[in-house]
């Protein structure tokens, strides 16, 4: 994987010696100048754009994290605890038909936005009045892959091309694939497994951790490019399943950094009782990180890995991975870590 963060406008000028790469076609247009976002109190404020390279291994499922989105829409702060800021008028800010996701800058909490008016949203966001937001158009899979599949992955029908696998909240996947024109019949055209229509225009969770199975023997680099999150994310772990998360930043934070430990639902103890985290190897497998619980004089606490000796507090989370939650279901926040310049 290669990251990156560009402050300015950035020039690509790396070289990108992997057998194949594909552009995503998310924040192209971003990435060729400054960005300039309009916050609620009318004031300019350039966020930073930035890249990340995913290798998607042939003949197998990779898990993964798009750490980049979309720019942000509308910014500020919350005048009262139902969502409501009244030095803002989202209906010049929010286009009509384009799903938005609000995120609780404060807290790091994020939730859809449902519909709003000038002043204020409607969303099952938990928000107080002084907290600070950003709203952002939500990725689709045609944003993220191109409308034309410019990421590359391999198309054919349901049984033979690529498979994106995207979570729901109920434990099931959303499979979309890349149709390949079968003329007079079939279009080509992003298509859903068990659904009709356009399938080019399903969102993925800016928080959701994805997979994507290729069915072709040759591995695939995708460079997905867009704008970057400055701030902490929480999401919500669901006990007895795993959850597949998205890491957000598109640079290395590690579990020492993380503060997912201190999480009052994150459950400690040994390789068989812990909450586990599951980061994908880059070969196919996974290793197996869990936060070990202090058992003097023998066990410090701190994080282990299963199968290995040593301190793993250095470890860097990857773009995307799994938690095997086998504590309470709740909230974990995955701080930024202090040294980080964004």
């Amino acid at each position: 994987m290669k990251i990156g963060i560009f402050k300015q406008t950035p020039t690509d000028t790396h070289n990108y010696t992997a057998m194949k790469t594909k552009l995503s076609l998310l924040g192209i247009i971003a990435s060729l100048s400054a960005v300039v976002t309009v916050s609620a109190q009318d004031s300019a404020v350039t966020k930073p754009v930035g890249y990340h390279t995913e290798t998607i291994l042939g003949d197998a499922f990779t898990l993964l994290g798009i750490n980049v989105g979309n720019a942000v829409a509308a910014a500020g702060d919350f005048d009262a605890d139902s969502a409501q800021d009244d030095d803002v008028d989202f209906t010049t800010l929010l286009t009509n038909g384009t799903p938005y996701t609000v995120q609780n800058t404060t807290s790091g909490e994020s939730a859809p936005v449902t519909g709003w008016d000038a002043t204020s949203l409607t969303t099952a966001l938990n928000v107080a009045s002084g907290d600070s937001y950003e709203i952002r158009a939500d990725a689709t899979i045609a944003s993220i892959f191109g409308a034309n599949n410019e990421a590359g992955l391999g198309e054919g029908d349901a049984t033979s091309a690529d498979v994106v696998w995207i979570p729901q909240d109920d434990g099931s996947f959303r499979q979309i694939y890349r149709a390949q024109a079968q003329p007079p019949f079939v279009a080509a055209g992003w298509a859903e497994i068990g659904a009709a229509g356009d399938a080019g225009t399903v969102t993925i969770p800016f928080d959701a951790g994805i997979f994507i199975q290729r069915r072709q023997a040759d591995p695939i680099d995708i460079v997905f490019v867009g704008h970057v999150r400055t701030s902490a994310t929480t999401v919500n772990l669901l006990s007895g399943k795993f959850n597949f998360v998205n890491r957000v930043l598109p640079v290395g934070i590690t579990l020492g950094e993380s503060g997912i430990e201190t999480a009052p639902t994150w459950k400690d103890g040994d390789a068989a009782t812990a909450d586990i985290i599951w980061l994908p190897n880059g070969s196919g497998g996974y290793d197996q990180l869990y936060y070990a619980a202090a058992q003097p004089p023998f066990v410090a606490a701190g994080w282990a890995q299963v199968g290995a000796a040593g301190d793993k507090s250095s470890v860097e989370l990857t773009a995307g991975y799994a938690v095997q939650k086998r504590g309470d279901t709740g909230q974990v926040t995955v701080s930024i870590p202090g040294d980080l310049d964004l």
